[in-house]
């Protein structure tokens, strides 16, 4: 029998990545235009405290708001009149989840900063076109457990500055408003401030920044948990999750090694006949194929040809990890978004020369459990863009 201060825990740090986890799910739902879906599974859409206030958009309390404006972010999202070329990808990071007391609510805040590009108006210009910009902010939400499943009772984005890539946020810290017609009337104004270049410090830091996460959510005396098969699963599966992040980030500090042999033969399944590898448009490797293309790019990373100044560091976002019912398989995806600097041919050149540039795309892979180890069985990097550093 297990502690039960030590059970206690383990469930609450399972809490804290199932959370992570239904966060993730929020970003992926957004990728996929389907506000609805977000209403319909991550949301406590029920309950009398809900709401969502998302940037300088108001707002929205109670079941009945809520689910208009849900419904008012679906036409809106529906409506391809100002959808073209647009990019909306939330890097979400420093996750930050504090699990109550009595384990049925929690607070969770998370960094963004994404690389976007929709219609906006790009001060001095009022007139709306298609802008690439920085979007920075952060997350700062409540949960609650119903029937076993977390659920998002507040959802709370603020706005550090959404700024053209070519002005900086000294410049222009704000060149649009999300979901400004979706024909909804909020219950009352956002309180949140958009940063500006002569925005004040102070011993809490900048005003501008929002709540900060306590240190302890106290709601009422704890509610020990049972060490049934129930929990110690929950448990399990929280422990298989934060061990394929930590794959993925071990997959990352092999490929800065430059030895792609070597990556393989410590984290990848090799000998199982589905393994495969797929970076951008270069094709897929499979099985024995996999093992050749891989010898290969260790024989050109030896090369110090078109090295002199390379730069190839890759930061992962937004995890977002589903197991299969018997947790032995598992597919990944995490947002890539980094800054490279290689010798490349940009656009409308075809001479290569030494570029800073930005890699914007995700990981989309599978795991395998294999004696007790996490291994990439399926490694697939998809590049949304990768844009010069300074055009867009």
């Amino acid at each position: 029998m297990m502690e039960q201060k030590e059970l206690d825990r383990l469930v609450h740090m399972a809490d804290s990545v199932e959370i992570q986890m239904l966060q993730a799910k929020l970003a992926q739902y957004f990728d996929q235009f389907d506000a609805l879906k977000i209403l319909d599974r991550l949301i406590a859409a029920d309950h009398p405290e809900v709401s969502v206030e998302i940037t300088e958009c108001g707002v929205f309390e109670g079941p009945q708001k809520v689910r208009d404006y849900f419904a008012g972010i679906q036409r809106y999202l529906d409506d391809p009149s100002d959808k073209r070329g647009w990019m909306d990808m939330q890097n979400m990071g420093s996750a930050n989840v504090v699990v109550s007391s009595s384990g049925r609510r929690a607070l969770g805040s998370w960094d963004v900063l994404s690389p976007m590009a929709m219609d906006a108006a790009a001060y001095p210009s009022d007139q709306r076109r298609l802008t690439a910009f920085w979007f920075c902010g952060r997350y700062f939400n409540e949960f609650i457990r119903i029937e076993g499943q977390w659920r998002i009772l507040k959802l709370r984005l603020i706005s550090f500055f959404k700024s053209p890539i070519d002005q900086g946020w000294i410049r222009q810290p704000d060149c649009l408003r999300f979901w400004a017609n979706t024909g909804v009337t909020p219950t009352r104004p956002s309180t949140n401030t958009t940063y500006h270049s002569d925005a004040f410090y102070s011993g809490e830091g900048l005003y501008t920044l929002g709540q900060h996460l306590p240190e302890v959510y106290e709601d009422g005396p704890p509610v020990p948990y049972p060490e049934d098969a129930q929990t110690l699963r929950r448990i399990e599966r929280a422990a298989d999750i934060v061990q394929i992040e930590q794959l993925q980030s071990r997959y990352i500090t092999l490929l800065d090694a430059f030895s792609m042999t070597g990556m393989v033969e410590k984290i990848f399944d090799k000998d199982n006949p589905e393994v495969s590898f797929e970076m951008v448009e270069g094709g897929e490797y499979t099985g024995q194929h996999m093992h050749e293309f891989m010898a290969q790019c260790d024989k050109w990373m030896a090369s110090p040809a078109s090295k002199h100044g390379w730069f190839g560091a890759i930061n992962l976002w937004t995890p977002n990890i589903v197991l299969s019912q018997d947790g032995l398989r598992a597919k990944g995806q995490f947002n890539a978004f980094s800054p490279h600097g290689m010798d490349i041919s940009v656009y409308p050149g075809n001479e290569r020369t030494m570029t800073a540039y930005w890699f914007i795309g995700r990981y989309d892979n599978e795991y395998i459990k294999v004696d007790g180890q996490w291994k990439i069985l399926k490694n697939r990097v998809i590049a949304f863009a990768r844009p010069p550093y300074d055009q867009g």
